[in-house]
C-alpha cells in the first residue's frame, strides 16, 4: 500500500460516539436515533436542569397580573376572580412537574445535588425534590463499536486488513461520566482495541486471518477488559466480520494454489497414465502367460500322443516279437506242417498269379514257380464237379 495511502487511512475519523443536550422528556428518541455524523449517543445531558416549569410560572404571573389590571380599568371584578382562579393552577402545574422525573428504559440517571453525586437511580417514574438534579443520563444497552484494523502484521509477516464489531456495556455510570467523556473514551477504545486486535493478530498466520471471517474471538476479552475497568466499561463480545491479507498476497496466493492445482492434476494424469501403461503391460504379460500355457498344454498332448505311439508301437513290436516267437516254436516243433502251410500259401500266391495272366512274380527259385504250377493242374484234376457227384454223396 502506498505510504500516502496509509497515512490517509490513519487521518479518517472513526468516532463513534457521543455525549448530547438535549430535554429530559426527549431522551428516549435520543438514545435511539444517530447524529448527522452517525455518531450514536451514549450520554445524555439535560438542557434543563431545574425541573421547574418556568413558563407555566410566567404565564400564572402574567394572568394574574393581567386579570387584575383588566379588571380594575374595565371595572369587571370577574377578571380579577378568573385571574385569581388560573394562576394557582398554573403555579401549582409548574411546580409539581418539578418533582416528577421519568428515566426512559435502557437508560440510568444520575443524580446531583449542588454539584456533588448523590446516587443512581433506574429507569421508571420517581418523585425527587427540585433541588436534585438530573445531571447526565447513560445508557445501558449494549453498544456495537465497529474497530477497523489496517495492514496488522501476522506471524508469518504478512500485512492482514481486520474490521472488528466490538459490543460493549457501561455497568457502572458513575465511573463512566465522571472519568472520561464520551468522545475521549471512544478515542481510548478504539486505541486499547486495535493493540489488543494487533497482538492477537501476531499470533496467527496468514492462512489463520482467513478463517477469522463470522469468527467470535471471545477469548481476547480478559486483557482488553483489565483496560476498560477503570470507566466502568465491560466488553461483552468480539465478532470478526471481515479479514483478509492484501489483494497482491490473495493474488499470490490463488497463482500459488492454482499451480498446485495443476500440478495435482499433471501427477493424477501421470499416474493414470502410468496405471494404464501397467494394465497394458499385465494384460500382455497375461496373453504371453496364456500363449506358453498354451503352448506348454500343446507340448504335453503331443508328448502324450508321441508317449502313447511308443507305448503303441513297442506293443505291436512286443506282439510282433511274441508272434514270431510263437511261430518259431511252431516250425520247431511242427516242420511238417509249416512246409505244408508254406506250399499253401505258395499255392494261394499261384492262384492269384493264374487269374492275372498280365502278372509276373518270382518267389523263391525258378522250380517253385514250376511246383506251384504243377500242384496247380494237379488240384484241377482231382477237384469232383458239383454236377458229377452222386446223390449219395452228401450222406458219405
Amino acid at each position: 500500500m502506498d505510504p500516502e495511502e496509509v497515512s490517509r487511512n490513519e487521518m479518517i475519523d472513526y468516532s463513534q460516539l457521543s455525549q448530547i443536550r438535549v430535554p429530559l422528556e426527549d431522551a428516549a428518541i435520543a438514545f435511539t436515533t444517530r447524529d448527522e455524523n452517525g455518531k450514536l449517543p451514549i450520554i445524555l445531558i439535560p438542557t434543563q436542569l431545574l425541573r421547574i416549569r418556568n413558563e407555566l410560572i410566567i404565564a400564572a404571573v402574567l394572568i394574574l397580573v393581567g386579570g387584575v389590571i383588566t379588571g380594575i380599568l374595565l371595572r369587571e371584578p370577574s377578571l380579577i376572580t378568573l385571574g385569581f382562579l388560573i394562576s394557582p393552577i398554573l403555579l401549582l402545574l409548574g411546580v409539581y412537574r418539578a418533582f416528577m422525573v421519568r428515566i426512559p428504559e435502557g437508560a440510568k440517571a444520575l443524580l446531583t445535588r449542588g454539584g456533588r453525586f448523590v446516587r443512581t437511580i433506574e429507569p421508571g417514574l420517581h418523585v425527587l425534590p427540585p433541588w436534585i438534579i438530573v445531571s447526565h443520563l447513560v445508557t445501558q444497552r449494549e453498544i456495537p463499536f465497529d474497530v477497523p484494523l489496517v495492514e496488522a502484521p501476522t506471524s508469518d509477516n504478512v500485512r492482514a486488513n481486520v474490521d472488528t464489531l466490538f459490543t460493549f456495556h457501561i455497568f457502572d455510570p458513575y465511573q463512566f461520566v465522571f472519568n472520561i467523556s464520551a468522545s475521549d473514551f471512544d478515542q481510548v477504545l478504539q486505541a486499547v482495541c486495535q493493540d489488543t486486535l494487533r497482538a492477537f493478530i501476531r499470533t496467527i498466520t496468514s492462512n489463520q486471518v482467513m478463517d477469522l471471517k463470522d469468527a467470535t474471538v471471545n477469548h481476547i476479552l480478559e486483557p482488553l477488559n483489565v483496560d476498560m475497568g477503570s470507566y466502568g466499561v465491560k466488553v461483552m463480545k468480539i465478532k470478526v466480520i471481515f479479514a483478509q491479507p492484501p489483494a497482491s498476497f490473495m493474488r499470490s496466493q490463488e497463482a500459488r494454489q492454482l499451480a498446485i492445482l495443476q500440478q495435482a492434476e499433471q501427477e493424477e494424469a501421470q499416474a493414470l497414465a502410468i496405471r494404464r501403461q501397467k494394465d497394458t503391460d499385465a494384460l500382455a504379460f497375461q496373453q504371453v502367460l496364456a500363449e506358453v500355457e498354451r503352448d506348454k498344454e500343446i507340448l504335453r498332448l503331443t508328448l502324450q500322443k508321441a508317449e502313447m505311439r511308443r507305448r503303441v508301437e513297442e506293443t505291436e513290436a512286443e506282439t510282433e516279437e511274441f508272434r514270431l516267437a510263437r511261430k518259431e516254436e511252431h516250425i520247431t516243433k511242427f516242420p511238417q506242417a509249416w512246409a505244408w502251410e508254406r506250399e499253401l500259401m505258395q499255392l494261394e500266391v499261384a492262384r492269384a498269379l493264374a487269374g492275372n495272366t498280365r502278372a509276373m512274380l518270382q518267389i523263391g527259385e525258378a522250380s517253385d514257380i514250376t511246383r506251384a504250377f504243377l500242384v496247380r493242374d494237379i488240384l484241377q484234376d482231382t477237384a469232383v464237379p458239383p454236377a458229377a457227384q452222386t446223390p449219395g454223396s452228401d450222406a458219405a
